[in-house]
């Protein structure tokens, strides 16, 4: 008796469908389909998870008969019941999406309480705490930010196919929240444009001089629901998540876009935290063009990301397009 009889059956018998039996598993629906189908076969730990599933030895579901063995009436899947999240999406994309957002906003934190310290000219304590809480602020968001990227990637590793348990009900109400939020986001950051515009005019000094950081913690927040909210959002498209896994699988797999993205960010980085000190020194030495120039030292990691995207395309192998 083949393996892909005894699993067509089991899943059958239990009123499972493709898509239910993938997500409990952690691979794709394409996987179930291709070994009912006796185009692959799973490997040993997914055998494994497979056998503890149906309740029956590892033999018995590989090599033995298993298409006459009944089923317990309180293992088959009633019709018509709802989809169950039973990998934890949902929590997993809500605790993302406010990482993410809170990481961001701390590091525009950070620009606001050095233009802050820079405002109140305390002489050799700004000059040090400046710098200081710029870097203490960049380096609490990267610590959001950096340990929620890695926690996604082993998530979506470990759940390449999710099924779509979102009620339209629940999708008409997330897309209301994300219009808030982006709304409110939006006239924070107009806020804090206007209020910077504001204090430049104003003929008190201090007032002046601290309007870029009032700009700056407006459009903290205001980022910080933007980011929050368009991740919350894209987390109900659970088609697009799995045509991305799906996607990554044909265009990241290959070794040569690994080395290539990871060397480019990799120079993205140093160069980045050149040109910041780099800005620091040039300050200090009363070089206003090179400072300016430096001031620009965040826009070397979105470049580099451009130019991975460009290498992941220029690199694809004939059969991945």
């Amino acid at each position: 008796m083949k393996f892909r009889d005894n699993l067509l059956h089991l899943r059958q018998q239990r009123n499972m469908t493709q898509e239910q039996l993938a997500m409990l598993l952690g691979v794709s629906r394409q996987s179930v389909a291709k070994w009912e189908a006796g185009q692959s076969t799973p490997d040993v730990d997914k055998l494994m998870r497979m056998a503890d599933l149906f309740d029956c030895t590892l033999d018995e579901l590989v090599s033995g008969d298993l298409t006459q063995r009944e089923v317990d009436a309180r293992e088959v899947i009633p019709e018509g019941t709802p989809v169950d999240d039973v990998c934890g999406y949902d929590a997993h994309m809500r605790s993302f999406a406010l990482k993410v957002a809170t990481g961001v906003a701390i590091i525009i934190v950070g620009f606001a309480l050095a233009a802050l310290f820079d405002a109140l000219a305390l002489g050799s304590v700004s000059e040090a705490a400046s710098p200081a809480a710029f870097l203490l602020c960049v380096a609490l968001g990267l610590a959001f930010i950096l340990p929620a990227g890695m926690a996604h990637s082993s998530f979506a590793k470990s759940h390449p196919f999710v099924e779509d348990f979102y009620t339209e009900k629940q999708k008409a109400a997330e897309q209301r929240s994300f219009a808030r939020s982006i709304t409110i986001g939006i006239v924070l950051i107009v806020l804090g444009v206007a209020t910077a515009a504001v204090a430049d005019v104003s003929s008190n000094d201090l007032l002046r001089e601290s309007g870029g950081a009032v700009m700056l913690a407006f459009i903290a927040v205001g980022v910080w629901l933007i980011v929050h909210g368009g991740i919350i959002h894209g987390l109900m498209d659970v088609e697009n998540y799995n045509r991305e896994r799906e996607g990554e699988k044909n265009e990241y797999n290959d070794p040569r876009i690994s080395r290539a993205c990871g060397i480019i960010m990799l120079v993205a980085t140093a160069l980045g935290l050149l040109m910041l000190f780099g800005s620091m020194a040039a300050s200090d030495m009363g070089n206003a063009t090179l400072t300016a120039v430096c001031s620009y030292f965040w826009a070397v990691w979105p470049i580099g990301g451009i130019l991975c995207a460009i290498a992941s395309v220029a690199m694809k192998r004939p059969e991945a397009k």
